[in-house]
């Protein structure tokens, strides 16, 4: 769900998460509408507020983990973490991590990807957070929630900053709930029109080139 929807609606602190996001089109290819978070981690004050919220709501859910999905969930996860008095935990892609790992594939538009964590860095029971900074299809966070259940944790939510309109709506992800922040920014009128989502659906580009996690 998104946060608007779950008593923050009409909230000043997403509008700034919103409108500190910059959209580069293009990038890294043609027909890809980057939502590039970097320019809200140059704001201090819009960055603490994208901790805030998340701490605000999960400070007393009991969670004993916060996994970070890579890359950009290593940039918001770890202050989330220590708010609330949480471990760490990073997801990784292949062959990142220097110990024993536990992996689980995930499948992409083109092939398949993996995300990778460090044996005995989660413990059976113990409640978990997943954090990212964008959802799309939800095939990145599905594979998190899957390779955190196989070492027995429990998934908690999945937390994510930005959510594209087509999970409005969609409270759950493989059974777990799900919460957003935002949904993604156009372009700005005088770079393009707003019909730039799609313009980018007709020449063919799918939800995760639309707003592409690499």
């Amino acid at each position: 769900m998104f946060a608007a929807e779950n008593g923050l609606k009409g909230d000043p602190r997403l509008q700034a998460i919103s409108e500190a996001i910059r959209v580069v089109p293009h990038f890294p290819k043609p027909g890809i509408m980057f939502q590039d978070i970097t320019t809200l981690l140059l704001d201090h004050k819009t960055f603490k507020h994208v901790v805030d919220i998340f701490v605000d709501r999960y400070r007393d859910m009991d969670i004993s983990v916060v996994a970070g999905v890579e890359a950009r969930g290593f940039m918001f996860g770890p202050s989330i973490a220590l708010a609330i008095g949480a471990k760490f935990v990073p997801l990784r892609k292949p062959r990142k991590l220097p110990g024993e790992v536990i992996s689980e594939a995930y499948e992409l538009e083109y092939g398949t990807d993996c995300l990778e964590m460090h044996v005995g860095a989660v413990q059976p029971g113990e409640r978990a957070l997943v954090i990212d900074d964008l959802i799309a299809t939800g095939g990145t966070l599905s594979a998190a929630i899957r390779l955190l259940e196989r070492v027995g944790a429990e998934v908690v939510e999945c937390g994510c900053v930005i959510g594209l309109p087509e999970v409005k709506g969609q409270c759950r992800l493989n059974g777990r709930p799900l919460y957003i922040l935002v949904e993604p920014r156009e372009l700005d009128n005088e770079i393009c029109s707003s019909s730039a989502w799609a313009d980018c659906r007709n020449n063919g580009a799918s939800l995760e080139q639309m707003a592409v996690n690499v």
